[in-house]
């Protein structure tokens, strides 16, 4: 996005769109709701695949800083969201909410892969 004041960047590599969050927590509604605004923005002008989410940068995550990922997920009705560079406190988070697949459970609304890098080539092996 152009503004200076974005939290967020993307950019389209074969049909899927690359988001980065630029930061290190989402924690309140405001901010949950303007992230949210920002990848339903990048996704609707893209009109990609599949979405990459980095989140190489995000610390933590608030309850309800769930609702920003789960709203693209709906708005992107068939393509994968993988999210990338999880911490391993991000992982289990998102793991304890049932939103990633476990070993208790295989059919998640996001996929998980180590890196940018890692889910481009998932999502290239599968178009």
């Amino acid at each position: 996005m152009s503004d200076s004041k974005s939290t967020i960047t993307g950019r389209m590599e074969s049909g899927t769109l690359v988001i980065h969050i630029a930061l290190e927590q989402i924690r309140d509604a405001l901010q949950t709701y303007a992230l949210r605004d920002e990848m339903q923005a990048l996704v609707e002008a893209s009109q990609p695949r599949d979405v990459i989410v980095d989140l190489a940068d995000v610390k933590f995550i608030g309850s309800v800083g769930f609702l920003a990922f789960l709203s693209v997920r709906r708005q992107l009705a068939v393509g994968r969201i993988i999210l990338a560079n999880l911490s391993e406190n991000l992982h289990k988070m998102f793991a304890l909410c049932r939103l990633v697949p476990t070993e208790k459970a295989s059919v998640a609304p996001f996929e998980v892969a180590a890196d940018v890098d890692a889910a481009l080539a998932r999502c290239r092996a599968s178009s």
